[in-house]
């Protein structure tokens, strides 16, 4: 099948019916009767709106309707978010007062650092995931899917990174309470993401999410020891 109903998550064949001379007919689901996608008509604006309230019908939407092919961009703008928010934290933690314009230029070149320490926990994080995926597939029962279609939905679904730029105009870039928020956000997107795309149990989805997360966080401390990086 081609596309997804979003109420049920059966296959469908098609969205629409044109009939020509823009006359189009909504298609309907074969197994549960509702409209295969009502999102086709939205303005995008609604589409993100249901989507950061956490409904599986937008997800399925943009994650196996839409044909959406910009998540490496937005993947490389959260890692700039993710750098920044690393480098704000040095920042914050080096308290020496001498030779200010010289530690301002080395800050500039540990921003670069910051950014490669965010492109490998990445790197972890999806590696994890597909490791688990492969694993739950010889467990648990559900439907086969391509890894390049998990790792489009874990990118995309990591849109709540931006959240960091609010945060800069803030000032809040060191605040514990805003950044566990953002991430806790970033956690129940990206194991929706996980249900919708595996087609699984919220509970699956959520253990995966959370384990890769782990894994993430434990390299990142490591990283982090090895360089003598403040934590």
């Amino acid at each position: 099948m081609k596309y997804t109903c979003i109420e049920c998550g059966r296959g469908a064949e098609e969205l629409y019916r044109d009939f020509g001379g823009g006359n189009l007919k909504i298609s309907h689901c074969d197994h549960c009767e509702q409209v295969v996608d009502k999102y086709v008509e939205f303005d995008p604006v609604l589409v993100l709106l249901d989507a950061l309230l956490h409904k599986p019908q937008a997800y399925r939407h943009i994650l196996l309707n839409s044909g959406i092919q910009f998540h490496w961009r937005l993947a490389i703008i959260c890692l700039l978010c993710d750098a920044y928010i690393k480098w704000a934290h040095l920042k914050s933690a080096d308290t020496t007062d001498t030779q200010q314009h010289m530690g301002f230029y080395a800050l500039e070149w540990d921003f670069y650092l910051m950014f490669l320490l965010a492109m490998i926990e990445l790197a972890v994080f999806l590696g994890c995931c597909m490791l688990l995926l492969q694993v739950s597939r010889r467990i648990l029962p559900s439907n086969e899917v391509r890894f390049s279609s998990v790792v489009r939905a874990l990118l995309l679904s990591s849109f709540g990174k931006l959240l960091v730029i609010p945060a800069v105009i803030w000032g809040e870039t060191n605040s514990t309470v805003y950044l566990g928020l953002t991430r806790l956000f970033v956690f129940t997107c990206n194991s929706l993401a996980m249900r919708v795309t595996m087609d699984t149990r919220q509970d699956v989805a959520c253990g995966l999410v959370a384990t890769s997360l782990l894994v993430q966080y434990l390299t990142s401390l490591s990283i982090d020891k090895l360089l003598h990086i403040p934590t």
